[in-house]
């Protein structure tokens, strides 16, 4: 009679280490997950006009490949035309702690593992507005604490190694955000 029991209690205990062992993973990736994020990467769009349906689109256009039918940004702030001027928003990619799609492909770590936050403007042609800036710089030092980012990993899309690109913009004030950091 025993014997007929030891396969079902050794099914029994592989059941129960198997799942056990899927069951950490999921914690471990639940808690490391949204925890992962150890860069920010400032954009501008190069547009005048901005909104998330928008930016899904242009996304949509853009990257017909990518499985992530959002907005390659997490955040996205407003310079009041499309946007209200320094309104903050984001779609579901921010919302599940998605990897970006704002950086090429020779920096995937930092899709993975960066926060993208792109100004709706072009800072090639136009200075960053005031109010445009104080949000960038709320929101930045928010995530950077959150997430126990230092400032020397905020970068501008550009001025990431690999990238090439004059995005953010000649005229987007990237020494004065990071003295502004430091604060």
């Amino acid at each position: 009679m025993q014997e007929n029991n030891k396969p079902k209690i050794n099914r029994a205990r592989r059941r129960l280490i198997k799942w056990g062992s899927l069951s950490a993973c999921a914690i471990g990736l639940g808690l490391y997950w949204p925890n992962r994020w150890k860069y920010i990467v400032v954009h501008h769009s190069a547009g005048n006009y901005g909104t998330i349906e928008f930016l899904q689109q242009v996304h949509r256009d853009r990257q017909a490949g990518d499985p992530i039918d959002a907005i390659p940004y997490h955040y996205v702030i407003g310079n009041g035309n499309g946007l209200k001027l320094g309104e903050v928003a984001s779609d579901w990619r921010e919302q599940n702690s998605l990897w970006g799609a704002h950086v090429s492909g020779r920096n995937r770590d930092r899709n993975f593992r960066g926060l993208g936050i792109c100004l709706i403007g072009n800072f090639e042609k136009d200075q960053v507005p005031t109010e445009q800036y104080a949000s960038l710089l709320k929101l930045t030092k928010e995530l950077m604490l959150r997430h126990s980012i230092p400032p020397s990993n905020v970068t501008g899309h550009g001025l990431t190694n690999g990238e090439m690109t004059l995005c953010p913009g000649k005229h987007f004030p990237m020494e004065q955000l990071k003295k502004d950091l430091m604060v």
